[in-house]
C-alpha cells in the first residue's frame, strides 16, 4: 500500500498541489491586469471630464455670440428705416444663430450619447470579469479541498501496513483455441 501512495498518489497530490499554485497565481496576474485597466478607464474618464468642462466653455461663448446676435437684430428691427439689405442682414443673423444653437444641441446630445455607450460597455466588460474570476475562485477551491482530501487519504494510508502474501504464483490456462 506504501508502494500505490509513493508511485501513484503522492505524485497526484504534489501535481495538483503545483497546478493550484500555478492557478493561484495566473489569477494574481489577471487580477493585476484588471486593475490597471480599470486604472486606465478612470483616466480616460477623467480626460472625458476635461472635455466636457472644455466644451461647456465653448457652449457660454456660443451662446454669448447668439445673445449677441439676437439683440444687434432687435436694434436693427427698431431702427425706422430699414431697407432690403438691413433686413436680409437680420435674418440671416437670426439664421445663423439658430444654426449655432443646434448644432451645439447636437454636439451635446452626441457626446451624452457616446459617453453612456463608452460607460454601459465599460461596465459590461467589468460585470463579465467579476463573474469569470468568481468562477476562477471556485475552481481553486475546490482543487485546494481535492489536495486537503488527498492529504487527509495519504496519512490514513500511511498508518495502516498492508501486507500481501502470495504462497504460489497462481497461472491462468487458456483453453486450446
Amino acid at each position: 500500500m506504501e508502494i500505490l501512495i509513493k508511485i501513484c498518489l503522492m505524485p497526484l497530490a504534489l501535481k495538483t498541489q503545483n497546478d493550484s499554485f500555478a492557478f493561484v497565481d495566473e489569477l494574481k496576474q489577471e487580477m493585476h491586469a484588471d486593475l490597471k485597466y480599470v486604472e486606465s478607464l478612470e483616466d480616460e474618464i477623467d480626460e472625458l471630464e476635461s472635455d466636457k468642462a472644455e466644451f461647456s466653455n465653448m457652449y457660454d461663448m456660443l451662446l454669448q455670440e447668439c445673445v449677441s446676435n439676437a439683440i444687434m437684430c432687435s436694434y436693427l428691427q427698431s431702427s425706422s428705416d430699414l431697407d432690403e439689405i438691413t433686413k436680409l442682414q437680420c435674418l440671416y443673423l437670426y439664421k445663423v444663430r439658430e444654426c449655432d444653437c443646434l448644432t451645439q444641441k447636437l454636439f451635446e446630445q452626441t457626446e451624452f450619447v457616446i459617453c453612456k455607450e463608452k460607460a454601459s460597455n465599460v461596465f459590461r466588460k467589468e460585470r463579465e470579469q467579476y463573474f469569470e474570476i468568481q468562477d476562477l475562485k471556485a475552481q481553486l477551491q475546490d482543487k485546494n479541498i481535492a489536495i486537503c482530501e488527498l492529504k487527509k487519504l495519504i496519512e490514513k494510508c500511511k498508518g495502516k501496513s498492508v501486507e500481501t502474501k502470495f504462497d504460489k504464483p497462481s497461472v491462468v490456462q487458456q483453453p486450446n483455441a
